[in-house]
């Protein structure tokens, strides 16, 4: 931890301590990586469905039934892309909130 002096005022002693040690903890992430992931989200939901839209085409023409396949399918792989999209947010919501209590520990830590 960066010790100051103890002329210093504490409060904003207390305050820099903090942010400098929550830069370590929670990183500043570039704009970039924001849009990759939202783009990522994007593919986690549509290629599913492209795949059962595929695997649907292909058993309408190999075992030809009085429904479509192709429109089943397309809802079974509509239903595990949000399944896995809501999945994939979960983990990284667990993410924040692992960050924001250690930034609570981190500001008890700092007052004590």
């Amino acid at each position: 931890m960066v010790e100051f002096e103890k002329s210093q005022n504490t409060k904003v002693r207390d305050e820099l301590v903090y942010k400098a040690e929550m830069m370590k903890v929670r990183p500043n992430r570039h704009w970039k990586t924001n849009f990759g992931m939202i783009a990522s989200l994007g593919g986690v939901i549509i290629l599913p469905i492209l795949l059962g839209i595929w695997c649907g085409g292909y058993l309408d023409s190999v075992i030809p039934q009085r429904f479509s396949w192709r429109l089943s399918l397309l809802f079974v792989g509509f239903a595990w892309g949000v399944f896995n999209a809501y999945m994939w947010i979960k983990i990284e919501n667990d993410k924040i909130a692992e960050m924001d209590t250690k930034s609570v520990e981190i500001k008890k830590e700092i007052k004590k």
